[in-house]
């Protein structure tokens, strides 16, 4: 890989119908910032794909009427931003489009209705204990310090279903998202011709109208790790999505532990992205196991809250987060909507007044602790890929996939590139890669290309520079003259 990759990472849409903002603004506002960022200093690549870290709707209020349809009527308008934007950055390709859900799609009238309130009487001698134990059934309204059960289970699982609604519509007739282990609680995606790959986790495991915390469901993060394991793709870097900060107040409870990043890092991932807090974050998480394991967490601002919504002195912002080629870095890249409703370079005071700053990418490393050789990994992929399109019956494909390689003599790729370009009849790559030939079938093949092109001139010089040179026997170097000669002689 030789050029940065560019991620288009936003969060926190808040969409509503009576937004202060609308789609069309937002558009032409991060388009026209586009224009600026690619010509700045430095300069910020165009991004390819696109992360979406949750809240796509406003949601709507407890004892809401009419509840549901003001909800599809936010999607709707999400949509229609997403789809926009996917058509503007990416050509129209939804499977470049990664989304999690957020607390603000949480439905919380669906989630009330699961619940019944429990009398005093019945309330459990350790009520602190039991209402924080992990998946307790019971919730506390502090407005009216009421006490509630679950009791409809399936009717509470459904408080994410507008959500998963629109993500059916959005990505129907593509073949990913993939869903782990049959669950929309982690999705796994890949990016840039497998080199990236994503999961996406619902972090609003138990969130609801009385539960404000953030947590992704037990065996969520372990049963990603085996699906991309088991993808038939061997990723260069595992990236982790989810909506919820890391960090937050003693006295809240709207942030998720950090001991579930801690396990996605020991699982390979190196780059998390969210969102939840309106506000750009860039910072590194460690665990050692025993050698030092990192990742970097980056955070977006609300791309479109109200100023009510947004902390103070804080715009609305959005990330390109951009991956060094040799993926040892990642730079995030802060824009803002501090004029007029358009974006420009942020000056933040915990990047040093800079728009920008730089995280480093810990290696990843193979059981015994080494660090993984990330090129030698892109290389046996491409061999790998172009070794299946051979066998499929397509060698031009393996031609192309193989094309811009280093091919070195002697080499399997080299080979595999050579017998392709001779089976698709790619005679002027066969030219190419064997400028000059590193041996005498190299020597025959190219000679036989220049007969094919009809480069007579072309074809004696193959044998008059490389016959003597590579050691072709007298006798084939005759029987090669002796059918160039006849070719002259029937073209006149």
């Amino acid at each position: 890989m030789t050029d940065p990759l560019s991620i288009l990472h936003i969060s926190d849409l808040h969409r509503s119908p009576d937004d202060p903002i609308s789609n069309e603004e937002l558009v032409s506002a991060l388009l026209n910032d586009r224009d600026r960022y690619v010509r700045e200093s430095p300069p910020i690549p165009t991004p390819k794909a696109i992360v979406v870290s949750g809240d796509l709707i406003e949601g709507v209020r407890l004892g809401t009427e009419d509840f549901g349809s003001r909800i599809d009527e936010q999607y709707a308008v999400a949509e229609d931003l997403l789809s926009e934007l996917v058509a503007r950055f990416l050509d129209g390709d939804r499977s470049k489009l990664i989304v999690v859900p957020g607390n603000h799609d949480v439905d919380w009238n669906t989630a009330f209705a699961a619940l019944e309130c429990v009398e005093p009487s019945e309330y459990p001698n350790n009520l602190g204990g039991e209402l924080h134990a992990d998946d307790s059934l019971l919730r506390w309204d502090w407005g009216t310090c009421t006490l509630y059960r679950i009791v409809r289970r399936d009717l509470y699982a459904r408080r994410l279903e507008p959500f998963w609604r629109f993500c059916e519509r959005f990505y129907s007739g593509l073949d990913g998202p993939r869903s782990v282990q049959g669950s929309f609680d982690a999705r796994l995606y890949d990016l840039f011709e497998g080199v990236i790959g994503v999961a996406a986790f619902n972090s609003c495991d138990g969130n609801d109208c009385f539960a404000y915390h953030g947590r992704i469901k037990r065996g969520s993060v372990a049963g990603s790790d085996l699906g991309l394991r088991d993808a038939g793709v061997s990723h260069d870097l595992r990236v982790a999505v989810w909506h919820h900060s890391i960090e937050g107040s003693p006295y809240l409870t709207d942030y998720m532990d950090v001991d579930i990043v801690r396990g996605m890092i020991g699982r390979g991932f190196r780059l998390g992205l969210h969102g939840h807090q309106h506000k750009a974050q860039v910072r590194s998480q460690e665990i050692r196991l025993p050698n030092l394991e990192s990742m970097a967490v980056i955070s977006a601002g609300s791309l479109c809250a109200g100023w009510r919504q947004l902390p103070p002195g804080t715009h609305r912002q959005y990330n390109v987060v951009e991956l060094a080629p040799d993926l040892g870095t990642v730079r995030t890249h802060v824009r803002a909507m501090a004029v007029a409703n358009v974006f420009s370079r942020a000056s933040l005071l915990e990047f040093g007044g800079a728009s920008y700053m730089d995280l480093p990418l810990s290696s990843t490393r193979d059981p015994v602790g080494q660090p993984i050789d990330l090129a030698a990994k892109r290389r046996d992929r491409t061999i790998a890929i172009a070794e299946a399109e051979a066998k499929s019956g397509h060698p031009d494909r393996a031609v192309q996939v193989l094309s811009g390689m280093e091919l070195p003599p002697g080499t399997h790729e080299r080979h595999l590139f050579l017998d392709a370009a001779e089976q698709a009849k790619d005679w002027m790559a066969v030219v190419a890669a064997t400028d000059p030939p590193q041996s005498i079938p190299e020597l025959v093949l190219r000679f036989r290309a220049k007969y094919e092109l009809e480069d007579h001139e072309g074809a004696e010089q193959t044998l008059r520079h490389y016959s003597g040179r590579l050691g072709l026997a007298g006798a084939v170097e005759a029987d090669l003259r002796a059918r160039l000669n006849a070719r002259r002689a029937m073209k006149g």
